[in-house]
């Protein structure tokens, strides 16, 4: 079985990409796909024997070690615009002692064949593009008849705390408005499912994964959502005041009633996550 990803390398997620590309930005990647691994990747996760993987998105190689835990004998393969990743990734898939074949090229204009892979995924890419009809499409065009397709992605407009506070509330508005100024789309979950019909896809299905966490003595779900959250969003500030012009002090005081959540016995966090599934029409 082959797995080969691609990182949307094209001008149209250019300079304006927000995360970055500097060395803690990389190992959050890594630290992310483990949070999900278990909540969003392997329940819905079944590779069938000898099928070929094209993974749009693979950036520092995060969501590849996650799929080799449970498929650890694939051959991955992995493309990207940044050589910095590129380097990542590969000492990243070498120490998992994987086989792998890193190159760059355009998410836009897919350098494989038609009718090439089995499945094909993108997880949290989306959201840094302008439009999705050109992935979607070249995504379509290399799979084959009948091949599938998965679209991970959220809706940052769907992030709900209890209690709620005006402040949070202006820093949740500046980061949807600067995924926006960026280029991208902080609200892509919610139409993956048009788009992929859109694409030409068929049996489509989006269904909103709803995660809600609550202040409870038996588990710290809530804190740790809150603790994965932080890791990039408290980034985010600089930009919202450099490029929006917002308030720095609200937006920290937004930030700082986010992190005292799980602090609150009452205290509460809803965020939907977006998985939509479609299959290529048979020939």
């Amino acid at each position: 079985m082959t797995i080969v990803a691609v990182r949307l390398c094209t001008g149209r997620m250019s300079e304006a990409y927000i995360h970055g590309y500097d060395p803690e930005e990389q190992q959050r990647l890594v630290k992310q796909a483990e949070y999900w691994r278990d909540r969003l990747f392997f329940p819905s996760l079944e590779l069938a024997p000898n099928a070929k993987i094209l993974d749009i998105g693979c950036g520092v190689g995060a969501v590849l070690g996650i799929i080799s835990q449970k498929y650890p004998d694939l051959t991955f393969a992995g493309i990207d615009l940044q050589p910095r990743q590129i380097a990542f990734a590969t000492q990243y898939l070498t120490e998992l002692g994987l086989n792998f074949d890193l190159r760059n090229g355009d998410a836009y204009d897919l350098s494989w064949a038609d009718n090439t892979f089995d499945f094909a995924l993108t997880v949290w890419l989306l959201e840094h593009v302008p439009e999705t009809a050109g992935i979607l499409q070249e995504a379509l065009r290399v799979l084959k008849p009948e091949g599938q397709i998965c679209l991970l992605e959220t809706d940052y407009q769907s992030l709900l705390i209890h209690p709620p506070h005006p402040d949070f509330d202006y820093f949740q508005k500046a980061l949807c408005e600067l995924f926006f100024v960026a280029n991208g789309n902080a609200y892509v979950g919610r139409s993956l499912g048009a788009d992929l019909v859109q694409a030409g896809f068929t049996e489509v299905k989006n269904e909103a994964i709803a995660l809600h966490h609550w202040q409870t003595p038996e588990n710290d779900e809530l804190g740790a959502l809150v603790n994965h959250l932080d890791t990039w969003i408290k980034l985010m500030i600089p930009q919202m005041v450099e490029k929006l012009g917002k308030d720095g002090d609200r937006l920290e005081n937004g930030l700082e009633h986010f992190r005292n959540v799980p602090n609150n016995p009452l205290g509460s966090i809803t965020l939907n996550i977006y998985r939509a599934t479609a299959t290529k029409p048979a020939e």
